[in-house]
């Protein structure tokens, strides 16, 4: 799966700038460290475990008929049931919202199945509560089917469209998402990742519609005309992985590979952008076969882009689901692939369908896996570059939720919902760690290991340990305390790096940052040094294991020419380098790598004098990997000066999209006419949205006056996933033009397509926290897309005022998405402990007014005492001189 908020550039799993990696890139570095992070257990979340299952669902026969107008499905279910305890005399299953019509078994001596005239049906002892199916077996069954009779009108796990007033265009569509625990919703069953069965799918539609599901179609074209269609999965799957998608679709035939179909469905009319959009697809199963040494293991490919999908993709069984974005017009394809969200839900197909994870709490081996599989793709396809800058982004995305939102131990069993884990840790860090492994071991003994991996557990589950001792064999190296550290604690390593020559050796000195009673992290630092004058000479690589806290060595050698840290990022986590800044100089003009050249750029942004700035100048005119020149315009940004801007306006034409779009952003940093004039001309014109919308944002950031009618008038122009209108109001946020406020709001309403809605409802915090902003969004959190109300829920929390904590309570109490739950559990503790804060403040505040105020009463007391003193001592005095006189007399 492929969580929606994962791609999002805004914040972890959330916000709604863009849907792929592409629309971060020329963002990323620096997910600089946000507040303390907070813990990410809960109170009162309990530790999840596997329930038992007596017995075991061997394969699952449903026969629906879908009625979208109702929103409704009817059917039947038959699941064939093995014992596996001995002494169990009931079965328990998931089965949440039906209306049970019939519950009824056939017991049968053998676990093969007899014919069905021979079956002998009758009514079944059961409980039902309306989330569970008990039903009471003999002690002596040993083998039988279960059929439930049911209909039901789903609230999760499958999805009625229509069009309506305010979505006209809204297609007709029926579509499942089952995943993490929702085919409970649809079908009574096991609902967890380490039960696996084969199914059956009959289902009915209106005539027209075409219907994708997991397995081979099996039914007749005569009865497809008529809305019949029949599929068999013969393969055991988990519930999670089934799926329906029924609707109106055009058909494109991606050929086969190996013998196996590949097939994509596509809205009518959207034929050419399909045909853009998947055609690396067969290219891709090639490479996973041949890195895995495990063909393709399912019957056929297929991919259906479906409309409002509540997640950007799903690695449903040889039928993968996919948002509407993944389709991509000309102008989108400039700069945006949708190569990153295929190639991970394709690579699910081996990690995760075919090896499963046990339990949810080791979603990693899922997730990680094809998250890192995203990379290996890139770099097949586009080169190491490209990889390496994939992992630097997906390293800052996890810091951002480690140093900003809770850590974590990668493998977790503390979670209200198991979507609650579904994160920055399981997906990117997970990616990282595997990276990690690949760079330890080298490709021979790590894919080596991978294949062992899937061959041992194929069509299984999986736990951690298993893919350790695959690796552990396959290399014959103990990697205990890489997964220790990586995977089963949480954290990352928090690492300060300088480097300095004197005395003939370039010195190097390391130092972890850790929290009080940790242990120091295990760590291979690498070095590239430089020698030669060009940068075609290859660097001397340097490793060096550090093991404690602090560590000091020096290398003889004459003065260098550069020296890269952690040239191929095996260090998982944040690094401060402190460099000699010639020696960043010639880095970022002699090393041979896109990674040591940005890295150079990026520590040179904190250098403001003409030699660097004529070196960033320089780079970004150059012909380098696109990812430094990137970069060297960021840093061009932070140093701000007359000299930085003449070489970003030059660069404001340059040809390369992803390098124009750090262009535009870093002229964001120039609060100038200018600056302003420049960017509403990018905005305008230039041919790439991503760079338009970037060109918006930078407006808004100069602010600038004339910067408001202009973000105004984009706020309707479409394009590609409301890429140019979500720009636009980022720009307005930035502006901080309270004028801003009602244009805003009015994007928030229903009809506004989702994207621009959730942008707009983050960026109202940050104009205004005004009592009917907060009320306005409140009201917002009874709307039906739960991506709406977590964005919803994320404003009230940066809004800040403990006054929300009402409408959350109210919210919770009544929310089923156990995303939207979690976002609010935080906020109310983040806005309890805000509150509770501001209290204390308070108090203090009086206490410290009490004792002011008790002081200035001291020394006013002491001040009119002597006051008294000095009127009495000058009566006194006054009245001498007549006693003088009177003793005289």
């Amino acid at each position: 799966m492929n969580l929606e908020g994962r791609l999002h550039d805004r914040c972890a799993c959330g916000s709604v700038l863009s849907a792929y990696r592409s629309l971060r890139e020329a963002r990323v570095p620096a997910a600089a460290p946000g507040p303390e992070a907070r813990p990410f257990v809960l109170a009162g979340t309990e530790r999840s475990y596997e329930r038992a299952r007596p017995f075991v669902v061997a394969h699952i026969a449903v026969d629906w008929t879908l009625d979208p107008a109702a929103r409704r499905l009817r059917g039947t279910a038959e699941l064939d049931l093995l014992r596996a305890d001995p002494e169990a005399t009931e079965i328990e299953l998931d089965a949440v919202g039906f209306d049970l019509e019939e519950v009824s078994l056939t017991v049968r001596a053998t676990a093969r199945r007899p014919s069905k005239k021979r079956e002998r049906w009758r009514r079944a002892r059961h409980v039902y509560d309306g989330t569970r199916l008990s039903v009471s077996l003999d002690a002596s069954v040993r083998a039988a089917t279960l059929r439930v009779r049911y209909s039901a009108e789903p609230q999760r796990g499958m999805y009625f469209l229509a069009p309506d007033a305010e979505v006209p265009t809204r297609p007709r569509q029926v579509w499942t998402q089952c995943q993490d625990e929702d085919a409970r919703h649809l079908f009574p069953c096991h609902d967890a990742p380490h039960v696996k069965q084969t199914f059956d799918i009959q289902v009915a539609v209106e005539p027209g519609w075409f219907v994708l599901s997991n397995g081979d179609l099996v039914s007749s074209k005569a009865a497809q005309k008529k809305g019949h269609f029949h599929y068999q999965m013969t393969q055991p799957v988990p519930s999670y992985l089934f799926t329906v998608a029924a609707g109106e679709f055009a058909h494109l035939s991606g050929g086969q590979v190996d013998g196996v179909p590949l097939s994509y469905y596509v809205p009518v009319g959207r034929e050419i952008d399909g045909k853009r959009t998947f055609a690396n697809t067969p290219e891709m199963v090639r490479l996973f076969a041949r890195l895995t040494g495990v063909p393709y293991p399912w019957s056929k490919y297929a991919q259906v882009v479906v409309h409002d999908f509540i997640f950007g993709g799903m690695e449903n069984t040889g039928a993968t689901t996919l948002y509407e974005h993944t389709l991509l017009d000309q102008r989108a394809a400039l700069d945006v692939t949708s190569d990153d969200l295929i190639s991970h839900e394709l690579a699910h197909q081996w990690f995760g369908d075919l090896v499963t994870c046990r339990d949810w709490s080791e979603g990693w081996l899922n997730e990680g896996f094809a998250t890192f599989m995203e990379h290996v793709w890139r770099e097949h396809h586009l080169g190491r570059d490209e990889y390496e800058h994939g992992l630097r982004a997906d390293l800052a995305a996890y810091l951002g939720e480690a140093e900003g939102r809770y850590e974590r131990p990668v493998v977790c069993q503390d979670f209200e919902a198991p979507i609650d884990i579904f994160d920055r840790h399981l997906y990117e860090k997970g990616g990282l760690v595997l990276h990690g492994l690949r760079r330890l071991l080298g490709d021979e003994l790590f894919w080596g290991g991978v294949h062992r991996y899937l061959v041992r557990h194929a069509g299984g589950v999986v736990e951690t340990r298993d893919l350790q001792r695959a690796l552990e064999e396959t290399s014959g190296r103990s990697l205990a305390r890489y997964f220790d550290e990586q995977i089963h604690r949480g954290g990352h390593v928090r690492l300060d790096v300088a480097v300095d020559y004197a005395g003939g050796a370039l010195v190097v000195s390391v130092k972890q940052q850790l929290p009080p009673g940790a242990a120091p992290f295990a760590l291979e630092l690498e070095l590239d040094i430089g020698h030669s004058e060009g940068r075609g000479g290859r660097p001397e690589r340097v490793r060096r294991s550090i093991d404690q806290a602090a560590h000091t060595f020096a290398l003889p050698m004459p003065r260098p020419r550069y020296c890269v840290v952690d040239p191929e990022l095996r260090i998982l986590g944040r690094v401060h380098l402190k460099v000699p800044v010639d020696l960043l100089r010639q880095q970022l003009a002699l090393a041979p790598t896109g990674r040591g050249q940005l890295l150079a750029a990026h520590a040179l942004g904190r250098h403001d004098d003409p030699a660097t700035i004529r070196a960033l100048g320089e780079h970004l005119r150059s012909r380098a990997f696109w990812g430094a020149r990137a970069e060297a315009a960021t840093a061009l940004g932070n140093i701000r000066s007359p000299a930085a801007y003449e070489l970003l306006e030059a660069a404001s034409r340059t040809r390369h999209p992803k390098v124009r779009r750090a262009v535009a952003t870093a002229l964001g940093r120039f609060r100038t006419p200018e600056a302003a004039v420049l960017l509403k001309r990018l905005a305008r014109t230039d041919e790439s949205i991503l760079v338009a919308a970037a060109a918006c944002r930078a407006l808004g950031q100069t602010r600038q006056p004339q910067a408001f009618e202009e973000l105004v008038s984009l706020l309707d122009r479409p394009s590609w996933a409301e890429t140019l209108r979500s720009g636009a109001i980022d720009g307005l946020a930035k502006l901080r033009d309270h004028r801003a406020v009602e244009p805003l709001r009015l994007q928030t309403r229903y009809g506004i397509p989702a994207r621009a809605r959730r942008t707009a409802i983050a960026a109202l915090p940050e104009i205004t926290s005004d009592r009917r902003t907060r009320q306005h969004l409140e009201e917002l959190l009874d709307e039906r897309d739960p991506h709406v109300r977590t964005s919803v829920v994320e404003a009230l929390t940066e809004m800040g005022d403990p006054r929300a904590g009402a409408a959350l309570q109210t919210a919770l109490d009544r929310e089923k998405d156990a995303r939207v739950r979690r976002r609010i559990r935080e906020a109310l503790r983040d806005l309890g402990a805000r509150g509770k804060k501001e209290l204390r403040r308070l108090r203090d505040e009086v206490q410290t007014l009490r004792r002011e105020h008790g002081e200035l009463r001291a020394r006013l007391s002491k001040v009119e005492d002597k006051l008294g003193e000095a009127r009495h001592a000058k009566k006194g005095a006054a009245r001498a001189p007549a006693r003088r006189r009177a003793a005289r007399g």
